[in-house]
């Protein structure tokens, strides 16, 4: 009887110190793991998404700014390149609305620049392309001319270099100087009198002007140097 107890307890003390297999082992390590790892990988791959999802949301945000500042630009821009366009286009009719001066070469002109007197031409005829020293001379002008007073036109036969005149009346300014163009200005005098074209300021090349009367409808071409003028007498019969 006590060696049948004896084995028993050998037997119970070797069960309980003998070592585990590893098939045991790796079921009591799956029996006991812990399930952390799996719930981490599964929060990572949440904050990846949520990451790409708040920088994708980002990026429209800033492609939605972006576009809402080129279309302010656009309409801030728009009137300027109205008028912009709308310059362009008053230039270019102004252009094609002005008068473009040429050169008279008919047979009247000719004869003109020979005698510098003409009764066929209108004011503001043009002679010359340059300024040319065609001499300078008084004139006394008889008429019967019934007005009081008169008008005259003064203009520049040649080129448009900047000159200016002064037209005197009696000695006395008629008014201020000014630039002599192919346009030609018109001025009120007596029908009595002296009338001088003074030469103010010579462009260059001369000091080259045109004056026409009404009084007996006569074109004179002459020149006056810087500081001189040319007298024409009107005497009424």
């Amino acid at each position: 009887m006590s060696n049948d107890l004896e084995k028993s307890l050998r037997k119970a003390m070797n069960r309980k110190y003998e070592t585990p297999t590893l098939e045991a082992t790796e079921a009591m390590t799956k029996k006991h793991r812990p399930p952390a790892v799996e719930t981490n990988e599964a929060t990572d791959d949440n904050e990846i998404l949520s990451i790409g999802e708040s920088s994708a949301e980002s990026k429209a945000k800033m492609d939605i700014g972006d576009e809402q500042e080129a279309d302010k630009r656009k309409k801030r821009d728009r009137p300027l390149k109205l008028f912009g366009w709308l310059c362009m286009a008053v230039f270019v009719v102004s252009l094609m609305l002005s008068p473009v001066s040429s050169v008279d070469t008919s047979e009247a002109a000719q004869n003109a620049l020979v005698e510098k007197v003409s009764t066929s031409l209108p004011a503001g005829t043009v002679l010359l392309s340059s300024d040319q020293n065609i001499g300078r001379q008084d004139y006394t002008i008889v008429h019967n001319y019934e007005q009081k007073d008169t008008r005259i036109w003064v203009w520049d036969y040649a080129a448009e270099d900047g000159d200016y005149v002064q037209v005197l009346v009696n000695g006395a300014p008629a008014g201020d100087a000014f630039m002599i163009k192919h346009k030609p200005v018109e001025i009120t005098v007596p029908a009595a009198g002296e009338v001088q074209i003074k030469g103010i300021r010579d462009g260059g090349g001369g000091i080259t002007y045109a004056v026409r009367y009404d009084l007996n409808g006569t074109n004179y071409f002459n020149s006056a140097p810087e500081g001189q003028f040319n007298t024409y007498t009107l005497v009424k019969e």
